[in-house]
């Protein structure tokens, strides 16, 4: 009788995407920082225009709690809002002083991989990286 053939299956694994650093890479990543709190600073604009008249409708029912907790909520989301721009400021600094030349994590990616009988689970799953420069990869690692 014929052997089978051998058993596999196919997994997710984490895949790190790493860039190298140039300068447009650094613009690039600044103008989005950027363009992230324009987004944030117009929503704060927006929910200020929008809260005075629902506040102002409120207080025209009588309804005083409610514009005292409406407030509370509103106050906490703008201080979210202001606490998040401030962490995108900081990556803008951060951004701006990045080294040319080296690596810069991007971020995760899942990719699939195959495991049969007799493979390393630990190597097969392990660490991999795509290393890429102004979006062309230029080397993947640890693809075992």
């Amino acid at each position: 009788m014929a052997e089978t053939a051998a058993k596999k299956i196919e997994l997710k694994r984490i895949v790190m995407v790493k860039a190298i650093v140039t300068e447009a890479f650094k613009d690039n990543l600044v103008r989005e920082l950027e363009r992230t709190i324009t987004n944030i600073d117009m929503q704060i604009s927006q929910m200020d225009n929008q809260s005075k008249d629902y506040i102002e409708d409120l207080k025209k029912k009588g309804l005083l709690q409610q514009v005292t907790q409406f407030k509370s909520q509103l106050a906490t989301e703008k201080a979210r809002l202001q606490a998040q721009k401030q962490d995108l400021l900081s990556k803008i600094q951060e951004a701006r002083a990045l080294v040319l030349g080296s690596e810069f994590v991007q971020g995760p990616l899942e990719g699939p991989v195959d495991v049969a009988v007799g493979d390393n689970l630990y190597k097969k799953v392990g660490a991999a990286e795509i290393i890429v420069k102004d979006g062309i990869v230029t080397e993947i690692r640890n693809v075992d």
